[in-house]
Order: structure tokens, then sequence, then C-alpha cells
């Protein structure tokens, strides 16, 4: 019955896709499309949620094939946790969707393939997360990466656009490229296709450390840890805003899936692997909130941050891996607990985030931060939700972000005792850690005093935000808050994603004995409702009092008894970070441009810029992709103009796929 409300739920969603080919009207399309499918999504989570609480689905077969064996999907916690990742965010994600459109709709401009490629996109994702057989999985993973391109060129008549997108379609390839040659040896070596069947443990062969690497570098490319992160600073900034929300908040958490898919497969038993992992993590996530503290693009900074979280959650996933190596079940169990909450958390403020300055850009049709100025006199209630998910981002209590990272920081402590000189390289890790935290703290300090304080420096009259605007950037925050203040339910759905793992190796005495290893939060959160209690007890006492005594008044900010303030006064972007960013501007690639006074006067065009450069991107991928290049054109196979040509490349190298991945065997 639960599984059958899925997949209704499902059908209801591809009526939605299909709603563009039998309507007419762009208006009456959009808005039919929208909301059937956010009805379909709705029913679809209202059946995940059924089977995550009974656990009663399993294994379902849909179809046999002589030559792949019977096609399943697997409904275990892991597959229904993404899956719930995927709806509850595809909720707000449409609705902004829909209202994102509306603009476009008004300039004419055909919004029917767009509609329908996005809302096959959240099928898709559904469908991929529960896939259990290899060849299917590969097939959705192909059109999540197609239907997103598509979405992505939304606005291809810009170059920035078309060579954003490119930088996407490579890399998204090349992981897929790189899964393909994972699952093909995992198949070699097991005899199937099915995800339920592929359990190695670790036989000391270097198979078994190049299949791990090949499952972490596939996933990670998707997941963005560093170096393999270059494509998402470039694709974020073009794409469509409601694909960057989900872009961010859902898409790339499915690499996160895969590398958890990748520890069930491999059990891995060496402690380096842990380290390896957990190393890159604190990597990412320091170079990650840097280069966004770098940024003036709010989009790109936004994109920067999703680095340096999918470092945090990283850095849980590697704890995991240690706990595991070393028969610890507290250290996994929090690893574990700390990486999957913080993508849940991850996946709702950052969508969220990127919403809210998808709307400001919709008002100033700017992206630049240093642009920007005084929203909060226009738009009160986007400026608190905005903050919120700042707050949330930034590890702030009492909102989500705390919790999850709060776990992964007791993980470290309690990893302390596993070896000897742990307790030495775990403090590093902690200061790492909490470096990272301060550095987001800077960054989004640095982002709503510049956006939403002070005064405007682009001239607009109107700001406008819709009912539906506000719905999506609401509806995140209140999830925030929710987490934030009471996390026990989200607490046990992390630990009923743990104990369904099934990790050979690693079992649990009995159910909730993962829960009851998580911390317990029930004194803070009563601590965090007496807080805000009390705050809203003295705001309104407050308010009350000074109405009563001379009413509400407005006047202008104190500017030091100087008359004569104008925006080129305030703070900029590249001012208020200046400092943080010259002591990494080696790895930065910071470059400044300005014009200063010589004495004590100003100067007409007097001004000061930073930018920053990507390393990888600069000194390791170009480099690289160069030197592919020439050599394919000295070679001769990259001059011609025929695009029949390509295409037989393409069949080519198809054909050789298949040949391989039916014929060899380890």
């Amino acid at each position: 019955m639960i599984l059958n409300l899925f997949a209704i739920g499902l059908i209801i969603q591809l009526l939605g896709a299909l709603v563009p080919l039998f309507i007419k009207g762009d208006k009456k399309f959009s808005a039919l499309s929208h909301f059937t499918a956010l009805a379909g999504v709705g029913v679809s989570f209202i059946g995940t949620l059924g089977m995550m609480i009974f656990q009663n689905a399993g294994i379902v077969g849909i179809f046999e094939s002589p030559a792949w064996g019977v096609i399943s999907l697997r409904f275990d916690m892991l597959a229904l946790f993404f899956t719930a990742i995927v709806q509850l965010l595809s909720i707000p994600v449409l609705v902004y969707s829909f209202s994102y459109q509306k603009p476009y709709i008004e300039e004419g401009k055909s919004i029917r393939l767009p509609v329908f490629s996005f809302i096959t996109l959240t099928i898709s994702l559904q469908v991929l997360t529960i896939a259990n057989h290899a060849i299917l999985f590969l097939i959705f993973w192909e059109l999540m990466a197609v239907l997103s391109y598509i979405n992505m060129i939304f606005e291809n008549e810009k170059p920035e656009v078309q060579k954003g997108s490119f930088v996407y379609f490579v890399a998204t390839h090349a992981a897929t490229f790189i899964l393909y040659v994972f699952f093909l040896i995992l198949h070699a070596r097991t005899g199937s296709w099915n995800f339920s069947d592929f359990h190695l443990t670790n036989d000391g062969t270097a198979l078994y450390y190049v299949l791990f690497a090949l499952g972490f570098i596939g996933f990670g490319i998707k997941a963005g840890f560093m170096p393999f992160h270059f494509w998402l600073p470039k694709a974020h900034p073009v794409a469509p805003t409601y694909l960057s929300a989900f872009l961010s908040g859902v898409i790339i958490k499915l690499g996160i899936y895969g590398i958890f898919r990748v520890v069930e497969f491999l059990t891995p038993s060496d402690p380096w692997i842990g380290w390896a992992v957990l190393v890159i993590s604190l990597i990412s996530a320091i170079f990650g909130v840097w280069y966004a503290l770098a940024q003036h693009d709010v989009k790109t900074l936004l994109a920067y941050h999703s680095i340096e979280n999918i470092g945090i959650i990283g850095m849980g996933l590697g704890l995991g891996i240690l706990g595991m190596s070393y028969g610890s079940q507290t250290v996994a169990v929090l690893g574990f607990a700390g990486a999957l909450l913080h993508t849940l958390n991850h996946a709702i403020f950052k969508s969220q985030l990127f919403m809210g300055s998808g709307i400001i850009y919709q008002n100033l049709h700017t992206r630049n931060i240093e642009k920007m100025g005084g929203i909060v006199h226009y738009a009160p209630w986007l400026t608190a939700f905005f903050l919120i998910g700042s707050v949330a981002i930034s590890g702030i209590p009492p909102l989500n972000g705390f919790i999850s990272e709060f776990i992964i920081y007791n993980g470290l402590f309690q990893s302390g005792n596993l070896a000897p000189n742990y307790t030495i390289f775990m403090l590093i890790v902690v200061v790492g850690l909490a470096l990272v935290g301060g550095l987001a703290v800077a960054c989004f300090t640095k982002v709503n005093s510049i956006m939403f304080l002070g005064s405007k420096r682009t001239d607009f009259k109107k700001f406008n935000v819709s009912k539906a605007e506000y719905f999506s950037i609401g509806f995140p925050a209140l999830l925030c808050i929710a987490i934030g203040l009471y996390p026990m339910p989200a607490l046990r759905v992390v630990s009923g994603v743990i104990e369904g793992l099934g990790l050979k190796g690693f079992s649990l005495a009995h159910y909730g004995a993962s829960f009851n290893m998580l911390p317990d939060f029930l004194p803070l959160t009563m601590i965090f409702v007496l807080l805000f209690a009390l705050i809203g007890i003295f705001y309104g006492i407050k308010k009350f009092r000074s109405s009563r005594a001379s009413g509400i008044r407005v006047s202008k900010a104190w500017g030091c008894a100087y008359d004569g303030l104008t925006a080129r006064m305030q703070y900029t972007a590249s001012s208020y970070a200046d400092e943080l960013n010259s002591i990494p501007a080696n790895i930065l690639l910071i470059k400044e441009h300005a014009l200063v006074p010589q004495d004590i006067f100003p100067v007409r065009g007097a001004h000061f810029e930073s930018h920053s450069e990507d390393y990888t991107e600069k000194k390791l991928v170009m480099p690289v992709y160069t030197r592919i290049i020439e050599t394919f054109k000295k070679a001769g196979i990259l001059n011609r103009h025929d695009i029949r040509v390509y295409i037989a490349y393409m069949l080519v190298a198809l054909i050789a796929y298949c040949v391989i991945g039916f014929l060899w065997k380890y």
C-alpha cells in the first residue's frame, strides 16, 4: 500500500512533466505543470516516509532481462533517506521555479523544455536513489546529467552560460566514465549487477584499493570534493537559480550517497582510507570557505560554500570509516550520523540561500555583492530568512547546522583513543574544523552586512517578493529552526539509516543502539527554547514601552555628525575580506586593482577591488585540458567540421564500452 503510494506519486509527477505537450499558453501550462508535479512529489514523499517508518518495502523486481538479470529497486534506509531529501527539497524549489519562470513568460521566451526537463529531473533523481541494478543506476545517472545540462543552458545566448555548462558537461561525463569502470570491475568480481550483491572485503590486493579510489573519485567529482570541485563555481552562476538551488541542495548530495554505497560495497578496514577521506575533506572545507570569502559574485560564493560543506560531510564520513577500521561503534556512529545529518541540513539551508540570492538577482539584475546594499529597507522578511540560512550554514546555535557539526566534533574527540598519537592528530582536525566555522561566520557577516544593510548601491524603485518566493525561502528557514531546536526526530532517522547499512564486520547489538550513542540534545533544546522565549518577552516589553512613551520613530542612521553620506563611503566586500584573504594569497591567487590617494585628500576615481582565481582550475585542470586538446588536434582527431564525424566517435566509444563490459572477466 505504501509502496503503491510512492509509485502513484511518481506517475502524477510524470503527468506534470507531460502537461506542456497538451496545454497551449505558457502561463496556463506552467501553473498546471508545476501544481501537478508538486502534488505528485507530496504523495511520493508521504510514501517514502511511510516506508522509512515501517521499513516494509525491501527489494522489488521490475522486470527480467536475459543479459542483465532481474532489474530491481532497493528501498533500504539509505536509499529512502536520500529519496526523502530529493522530495523534501523539490517542494520549495518547484514553487520557486513556477515564480522564477513568470518574467520569462512575459518576455515571450519559451519555457516548455526547461519545465519538462526539470520535472523529469526530479523524477530521475528519485529513481536513481532506489536503483538496485548498476546499469539502471548508470542510465538514471546519465539522465540526471543531461537533464541538468538542458536546464543549465536556459539562457544559452550568453557566452558565460555556454562556457560554464560545457565545463559541467565534461566533468559530469568524466565522473560517469569512472563509475562505469568501477561498476564493471564490481560486476566482474561478484558476477552480479545488483547493489545488494556488491559486498567485498579487503583482500589486500591492489585492485581493492583501485576500486575504492575509483568509487571515491567518480562520486567525489559529483559531490565537489577538492580537487574535483572545479566545475561547481563555473556551473552555479550560469544556471537558472531554481536549478542552482537544486544542484547544490540535492544533486551534489547524490555524490555523497554514492560514497556511502562505496563504503557499503567495499567495507574498508584500513585506517589510512579513513585518514585519506578525512584529510581530503578537511582541505575541501578550509579552502572552500576561504575561496568563498574572496568572491563577490553571490552565486559563486555560495558554490564555494557547497565545497566547504561537502568537506564537513566528508570529515564525518572519514571519521565513520576510521571507527569501522578500529571496531569502535561509537566513533563510527558519530561520524556517519554527523555526515548524514549535515547532508540533510546542507540541502535545506543551501537551497534556501540560493533561492534568496535568486530573488535579489531578479530585482537588482546583478549578482555582484559590491553593487548591492540597503535591501533590508525594502524586503525585511527576505533579509530575516536569508539571515536564518546564514546562521544555519555557519554552524551557530541554535540552528540545524550547529547540531550536525556538534556531532562531528563529538566524534573527533571520541576518536583520540583509537590509536597512539591520535589525540594530537584529532586536535589538529578539530582546530581545522573550528577555523572553517570561523571563516564561514566572517564570510556570511560580509554577505549580510554588504547586501542588506546600509544604503542601496544600485538604483531600483521597487523590490518585489511574491508569496510563492516567500514560501520557497520561508519553508526551509522553518526547517532550519525546527531541526536546530528539536533534532531528536532527525537523529532517529539517521540512526535508522546507519543500522540499515548492513556493513560487514560491523553490527549493532540491538535496535536503537546507534541512537543511544548519539549526544542527548534534550537539555540543549530546553535551553534554546527558554532563550527564545526570554528574547521574545524582552523584545515585546521593550516595543510596548517605547511605543507608549514616544510612538514609533523613524530616522536616518547616525553618520557620526556628517550629513553627506553616499553609498561609496560604505564598506565594500573587497575591503571587508582583504586582510583574511591576504594570508593564503598564493593559493587563492588574489589579484588586486586599486587606485589609492597619495596624500591625505581623496582623488576622483579612487577604488579598490580584489578578485580570486581557482588554483585547481588555473594550475592543474586547464594546463592538462589544453595539452589534451593540442594533442588531439595534432593527431587530426578534433579538426573535423562535420558533426557526423563526432557522432561516429561517440558511437564507436559506446560500442567499445558495451563489448568490454560484457566480455571482460576479471
